[in-house]
């Protein structure tokens, strides 16, 4: 059904009875009412188009006109109601659907312009700050770190279809819009809309938007405030602006962010939503911290210090390099032999200088070597490193295939240098095959294929001199 929201602003007569209740005002717009919109349109308008103006600066206003904001922002939500997507909540309040619809499109206006014009976002301190502000419900960046857990969960559970519906719902993108992208029936979206609605817990409203999921994540999942950390951090967490996400792992995301003061950019790194009230995963960021500040070598990442953000939640700065890692430049540049050797003597330089300090590595493997766009080798994720006289009741962890035995079994003695020099070994395997050095078809067999007399497959094929002992040297790295 169509709409002229031209004609619904100039309308001032018949308009129905404000008695209604949003609910039946559009169920008679559904039946062809038009004054049933104008209703609705009219009890929001002036709330929607002040919130609106409030959030945008001088230099943006001058970009976006706010009315254009908010018709755009009722277009989609009619087109939602006409969908069955879009339904006022248990009070029959529709103001924080439409709130979060209008800032949607705010939002997006925002990066769009961001985008064409990039030193808007320096306009003024505040300003860069747009996103996390838009209403009190959404996520800070602290918060929208840790929906990012909650996201790839659902992802997870979705079929492709379903991932990409979901990707153009949060993207603000209405029902049709979304069919006619994927060349999908509109049954078909709506569908999708419910399977994703049924896994979402149902206190969350039946309205699908980032704001009541971040909502809905906030109040399931309290941020410890990790009691066992009891030194001062060194930074200041409003210092930095989070601009994307650039990595992650098992125990931790990496966001590349901005340093407001200086414009500087840095990394910074929080630990996963699932790890936030394990005080021992707190105690080992603030210990990573404390081995990097004694380590100053150019294959090692600097370290600027670490903090608390609002919630309590841990977080630490070091430099970003602008580039990937070993493992994505191993599948995508495809390095040739004499590459990879470079790379593996820069890495060796950089655990050996570890080395003279007494600081073990535990974790090495192609994703935690950065590779710069001049090429520039950066050993990094000091999470799981340790002292040499570090009691052993320090937290072990790392990736199952790159594990050295001792790593998991006290059996093969304790957790020393040497155990560096199987991980040496591990990464120039997994650079010369493309794999780690022990596989399974599952991560019990993975750890069983560690623990056991088994040894890796030679690396290199061809029986010359230098496959023979470039073989022979890897696995020597890797006996147990």
């Amino acid at each position: 059904m169509s709409l002229d929201f031209s004609q619904i602003c100039r309308q001032h007569v018949d308009i129905i009875s404000p008695e209604r209740t949003n609910q039946e005002l559009l169920s008679a717009w559904k039946r062809g009412d038009q004054n049933a919109a104008a209703q609705v349109f009219r009890r929001y308008q002036a709330r929607l188009l002040a919130l609106v103006r409030s959030r945008l600066s001088k230099k943006l206003a001058r970009r976006v006109d706010a009315e254009d904001i908010l018709l755009s922002a009722y277009r989609s939500f009619f087109v939602g109601v006409q969908a069955g997507s879009c339904t006022p909540n248990a009070s029959d309040e529709l103001w924080p659907l439409l709130t979060t619809i209008v800032l949607r499109k705010l939002a997006r206006q925002a990066r769009y312009h961001k985008a064409e014009c990039r030193s808007f976002e320096l306009e003024r301190q505040d300003e860069s700050r747009l996103l996390e502000s838009l209403i009190s419900q959404a996520p800070t960046t602290e918060h929208a770190a840790i929906l990012t857990d909650e996201i790839e969960l659902l992802l997870s559970h979705l079929d492709a279809t379903a991932r990409e519906v979901l990707v153009r719902t949060l993207q603000g993108q209405d029902v049709p819009s979304i069919g006619n992208e994927l060349n999908l029936h509109e049954r078909t979206v709506r569908r999708a809309l419910e399977l994703i609605r049924q896994l979402i817990p149902s206190s969350a409203n039946d309205s699908f938007d980032w704001a009541k999921i971040s909502l809905r994540t906030k109040q399931r999942s309290p941020i410890s405030r990790t009691p066992k950390v009891t030194v001062q951090g060194t930074l200041n967490y409003g210092d930095y602006l989070l601009k994307r996400l650039v990595g992650a792992g098992a125990f931790s995301k990496v966001y590349c962010a901005k340093k407001r003061a200086s414009n500087e950019t840095v990394a910074i790194k929080y630990l996963r939503k699932d790890c936030l009230q394990d005080p021992r995963a707190a105690e080992a960021l603030v210990r990573e911290y404390q081995i990097l500040r004694q380590l100053n070598h150019p294959g090692i990442l600097p370290v600027h210090g670490w903090g608390t953000t609002p919630g309590g939640s841990l977080f630490l700065v070091t430099d970003f390099i602008e580039g990937s890692n070993l493992a994505t430049w191993k599948s995508t540049i495809r390095p040739s032999l004499n590459q990879i050797l470079v790379a593996v003597k820069e890495v060796a330089a950089a655990v050996v200088a570890a080395h003279s300090k007494g600081i073990i590595h535990g974790d090495l493997k192609p994703a935690n070597v950065l590779i710069g766009v001049e090429g520039r080798i950066t050993l990094c994720d000091f999470g799981l490193s340790r002292h040499v006289t570090d009691r052993e009741d320090v937290p072990r962890g790392g990736t199952a295939g790159f594990l050295a035995p001792e790593q998991i079994s006290d059996a093969f003695g304790p957790v020393t240098e040497l155990t560096d020099v199987y991980g040496m070994g591990a990464l120039l395997y997994a650079l010369l095959t493309g794999r780690p050095p022990m596989t399974g078809r599952d991560f019990p067999e993975i750890l069983a294929n560690v623990l056991s007399p088994k040894l890796p497959e030679v690396p290199l094929p061809g029986s010359d001199s230098l496959s023979s002992e470039l073989n022979s040297f890897t696995l020597r790295c890797l006996y147990k």
